[in-house]
């Protein structure tokens, strides 16, 4: 392809004054080439020239030069000088390090490409959180102030990753104090690279000590691929994963790689592929401690998308739902592309933004400076701003104008792998920490084959209102749709659906498949083919559905003759006359350039060639919410497919699929469940009173609990409950499907998904029900679908099915008539009785039970048994309909002395304890049960000072409603005061004449004597609720202190986070669990 016409440019190109014989290798200097090329830059502009020994070379970073070297018809990849040093030291070039041109360079990407599809990178994501988890619980583990070292702990996470995913090796990083040799080896051979690619090879070849350091690392590197290798190879099994492509796939000509090859293409994969991820992750950090307001943004999406349980691993879906968290890498990315350069020449003569260039002339593109350009990004380009990829901004993007992964054909192949891994530890992250710039860091720039910031550490503070689960199982493995079961006595109408698919990867015929499976449910006649087997052939009776995916710009393999076909100036008008069809595409965003190029041309094509377009295009974006996109897409294809093929009363009106659970019914008499879903203890419990008086308006329990043998607790500690669902739900359930309370039923899980219901034993139902299975949650979307599709057609399907849409009303509907007035299943199933839903499928859309958790209000230096303060759930149901009970406060509440219930001892995730030091007085804030830590904090302060142990006075800021009535442990209160272990500073919300109604109420009041204590060192405890009481005691101390300080707003929210960081004010506090849009 010919250059663009453009008017020539006569004048120089400009650059830096070279010296003799070693040209600008002073104005370039090793340990700092980036940073001087962007210096450079910014002093001669968007094109300059470089004079070397070995030629020039230029640096642009304009967007029309961009534009220019990026077109792959007029240039191509030129290996740099380091990759060149690293490509001559082994016998076969690797993909980072080869020539486009290498017939392996096409072997290697042609087998491998498939390894880096969406359907690959799901079945990668169990992996990446195996190691994400190491990660996080290294970090958890840290002593409160210890520094970690956040360039050298992603290091070791991303080698493992890359390492367990693509080779099924451990390198075991964080099992280790130092790296592991391979590290080591790699880093001493990426920094030799850079260095010889600098310096004269007879000055190379004077270096004998480097040279044997050299020659020693690259043995140990291929020494450790060869390993992997070899115990692969030993095991018998190749493998589903990169290595197990390299050693069983074949090239499009059958070929496959030399043994040689591979142990390249491995050590490729193991430095590219964790280092570019490591470096991203360390900038973003290091990013993120010096902007608050985008890591409050972005905590808030990662808990409403992957919700406070840390222990509930994330989803591909709910990836796919961090949009503001992938914003903040990429805006990382722009800033500071770990892979800062590529290097393009010219296929021919051919000029650069209007420069004459000669043929095989080194062009690099200087990415941080086209990622900086104001006419691109606005008058803030150097700023950190994650809204610079607002979605709107990013669509409006030129082509070329975000460039961090490379261009075109030679683009890094593993992007999608490392934002996936980017993402998915991003997010853990920020669910579980508050990283904190404990040194004031100032950004330094590390270069060698990549940048990493240099010398960032950060401290950490566990979030607080984290709720983890009973366990942490496994992340579960995403099993392949189960075969659509065909609808019983269905009209099967037998119209033709033909759905083609043009697929390098799989997704684009994995999601073929899903269409045919219910296209057939509808009644269609339906079947798959690749798109070129259509070619010339497209039929014109039935329908056409085509999905496929572009790769740089041009068709998959099996596409390329149909595409070849529509582009032919020789196709006839009307080719595809009569052709009833609509088209989904599969791209992905970072290839914005060629983005959905291919679905493209071909919805234009046919409906220019005469085809009717019977459903709009739809889109399908891997780096966003990919299934989202998918789902509504399909939304309306079948009822547009209808209309299209006058199957209105024909067509199946909702894809059904067969149970997933088959039930076996014994009718058998059982009492006793057994629990196996979660890894809780039985205890005994030996004392349950009530602690409020009989005029209260509230029940508030207090339970001891006799721990098995082997089980302890600490002072601050958690008690997790697993409950049972109450017995008169249980019968509603019951009622509702006909079912003898003596039934058993074997479960049996039909597809390959797992169940958290007991399997392949007979089981009762009634402790089926009671122990397994959450029968108070809001219906969930799903489980609405599943009682609408046994509904007959009416208005009462149509009223249910209105409620399950992805659409902004469906949303509205669902959120007021389901989440807000938390209408479970079985009310829903009650409000419609004609629904033949099966016992089933009820079982298969509940959600597995929970436990609940209390904080611990006792303490082990005076009771070996704990103690639970818990507060009885009993109110009108917001539905309007009858009353609704907490289902553990009831079960706890019905739990009678020496009767057993299941629990867990959990340590809180904040270091929510009394100081050690028994000096150092403590300042307590609780309302009602958020008392109970307090108890427990005041019994171990109790117990030393009977042992004749000197104690700090501490404050208890107590709320309650009235003290004659809830008052809790009122004569325990009076002791801890009379001993001068604390003294209750009380607030009465509900106490005529009292002054004080609420604990701000209190800490204002009190001022002078809280002012005192917190000189004494004092640690601030609060527990209650985060959405009232919380926010409130927060600003009530910030004014304390601004009042005393005379500061403004910014040094008193200034003060309380110097608070936090040094673990003088800490949070255990609850909120209502969000509403699902």
């Amino acid at each position: 392809m010919a250059a663009p016409s453009r008017p020539a440019v006569t004048s120089e190109i400009p650059g830096p004054r070279p010296l003799p014989l070693i040209g600008n290798a002073l104005s370039v200097p090793s340990g700092r080439t980036i940073q001087s090329l962007m210096r450079l830059t910014r002093r001669y502009g968007p094109i300059l020239r470089l004079h070397s020994p070995a030629g020039d070379r230029y640096v642009v970073s304009g967007l029309d030069m961009i534009d220019d070297i990026c077109d792959d018809s007029r240039f191509t990849k030129l290996v740099g000088g380091g990759q060149l040093v690293l490509r001559s030291r082994f016998p076969s070039a690797g993909l980072f390090t080869a020539d486009t041109g290498d017939p392996l360079w096409r072997s290697a990407h042609d087998i491998l490409l498939p390894s880096f599809g969406t359907r690959s990178m799901r079945g990668y994501l169990p992996q990446m959180i195996d190691i994400a988890q190491q990660l996080m619980l290294k970090w958890e583990r840290t002593n409160p102030g210890e520094p970690v070292d956040v360039t050298a702990d992603t290091t070791r996470l991303t080698l493992d990753t890359i390492a367990l995913c693509g080779f099924g090796y451990r390198f075991n990083s964080f099992y280790r104090e130092t790296n592991h040799p391979f590290v080591d080896a790699m880093l001493g051979v990426l920094a030799e690279s850079q260095t010889r690619s600098r310096i004269p090879p007879a000055l190379v070849r004077l270096r004998r000590g480097a040279e044997r350091r050299f020659t020693r690392n690259l043995r140990l590197m291929t020494d450790t691929v060869g390993a992997i290798l070899d115990e692969r190879r030993s095991s018998g099994d190749p493998g589903d994963d990169l290595l197990g492509r390299m050693l069983t796939g074949t090239d499009k000509q059958g070929r496959s790689l030399p043994d040689d090859n591979i142990v390249s293409q491995c050590i490729t994969f193991l430095v590219a592929g964790h280092e570019t991820t490591s470096g991203l992750l360390s900038f973003t950090i290091s990013y993120l401690i010096k902007n608050p307001e985008v890591v409050a943004r972005a905590q808030e999406e990662v808990d409403r998308v992957l919700g406070t349980d840390p222990e509930v691993m994330p989803t591909a879906e709910q990836l796919g739902r961090l949009t503001y968290v992938t914003q903040i890498l990429d805006e990382t990315l722009r800033l500071w592309p770990t892979a800062p350069a590529f290097t393009r020449q010219p296929l021919a003569d051919d000029t650069v933004g209007g420069y004459p260039t000669a043929r095989g002339t080194g062009i690099v593109a200087l990415t941080p400076m086209l990622h900086r350009l104001p006419e691109v990004w606005g008058p803030d380009a150097e700023e950190f701003d994650p809204d610079h990829f607002a979605p709107e901004r990013r669509d409006a993007l030129p082509p070329n104008a975000f460039k961090p992964f490379g261009s075109g054909q030679r683009a890094c192949i593993g992007r999608q792998f490392a934002m996936q891994e980017a993402v998915l530890v991003l997010g853990m992250l920020l669910q579980r920490f508050e990283m904190i710039d404990h040194a004031g860091y100032t950004l330094r720039i590390r270069e060698a084959l990549t940048l990493k910031p240099e010398g960032l550490t950060v401290t950490l503070r566990p979030r607080s209102g984290r709720t983890p689960g009973a366990t942490a199982p496994p992340p579960p493995v995403r099993a392949a749709a189960p075969a659509t079961v065909p609808q019983a006595g269905g009209d099967r109408h037998g119209t033709p659906l033909l759905v083609l698919f043009g697929s390098n990867l799989g997704t684009a015929e994995d999601l073929a498949g899903r269409i045919v499976r219910d296209g057939a449910d509808r009644g269609y006649a339906a079947r798959t083919a690749p798109l070129d087997s259509a070619t010339r052939a497209l039929p014109t009776t039935g329908a056409v559905v085509i999905v496929s995916a572009s790769y740089n710009g041009t068709p998959p393999d099996n596409a390329a003759a149909f595409c070849a076909w529509l582009r032919d100036t020789g196709t006839p008008d009307g080719a595809a006359a009569g052709v009833r069809f609509t088209v989904f595409g599969c791209g992905n965003r970072d290839w914005a350039s060629t983005y959905q190029a291919v679905p493209t041309l071909i919805d234009d094509r046919l409906a220019a060639l005469g085809g009717t377009r019977v459903h709009p295009r739809g889109e399908g974006d891997a780096r966003g919410d990919f299934d989202g996109q998918y789902a509504a897409w399909t939304a309306g294809l079948w009822d547009d497919l209808a209309a299209a093929l006058d199957l209105r009363g024909q067509a199946g009106a909702a894809g059904t699929t067969g149970p997933r659970l088959r039930l076996d019914y014994e009718n058998l008499r059982a009492s006793a469940p057994v629990v196996r879903s979660y890894r809780s203890v039985p205890a005994t419990v030996r004392a349950n009173r009530e602690l409020t008086s009989g005029e209260a308006d509230r029940s508030v329990r207090h339970l001891e609990i006799e721990l098995p043998a082997g089980t302890t607790y600490g002072t601050g500690d958690h008690l997790g409950v697993l409950p049972r669902n109450d017995a008169a739900l249980v019968r509603r359930v019951l009622a509702r499907f006909g079912l003898d309370p003596a039934t058993y039923v074997t479960v049996a899980a039909t597809g390959a998904a797992p169940t958290h219901l007991p399997t392949g034993e007979s089981y009762p139902v009634l402790a089926v029900l009671a122990g397994c299975v959450e029968l108070q949650d809001p219906a969930s979307r799903a489980g609405l679908a599943a009682v609408a599709a046994h509904l007959p057609a009416g208005p009462d399907r149509d009223a249910l099915e209105a409620l399950t849409g992805t659409d902004d009303a469906s949303r509205a509907r669902y959120r007021e008539q389901i989440a807000l007035p938390r209408r479970s299943l079985l009310d829903v199933l009650e409000a419609y009785p004609a629904s033949t839903l099966p016992f089933a499928e009820f079982l298969d859309v509940l959600p597995p039970l929970r436990p609940r958790y209390y904080s611990i209000s006792s303490a082990p230096e005076a009771s070996p048994n704990p103690s639970v303060t818990v507060g009885v759930l009993e109110a009108p149901a917001r539905s309007g309909d009858g009353v609704h009970h907490g289902v553990c406060s009831t079960h706890l509440r019905d739990s009678e002395p020496g009767g057993t219930v299941f629990v867990l001892v959990r340590e809180p995730s904040i270091p929510f304890r009394p100081p050690e030091n028994p000096h150092r007085p403590m300042i307590m804030i609780g309302a009602g049960t958020g008392m109970a830590p307090f108890r427990g904090f005041c019994e171990e302060r109790m117990a030393l000072y009977e042992r004749g142990v000197p104690v700090a006075e501490s404050l208890l800021v107590l709320g309650c409603r009235d003290p004659l009535h809830d008052l809790l442990y009122a004569g325990e209160l009076r002791a801890f005061t009379d001993a001068g272990v604390a003294r209750l500073l009380p607030a009465y919300s509900r106490m005529p004449g009292h002054p004080h109604r609420y604990v701000q109420h209190v800490l204002a009041a009190e001022a002078e004597t809280v002012w005192k204590v917190l000189e004494q060192d004092a640690v601030v405890y609060v527990c209650g609720n985060a959405n009232t009481m919380a926010p409130a005691v927060r600003e009530a101390l910030v004014t304390l202190y601004r009042d005393r300080s005379e500061g403004t707003a910014d040094e008193g929210d200034a003060w309380l986070a110097a608070l936090r960081a040094a673990g003088r004010y800490l949070e255990d506090i609850w909120g209502e669990s969000a509403v699902p849009g």
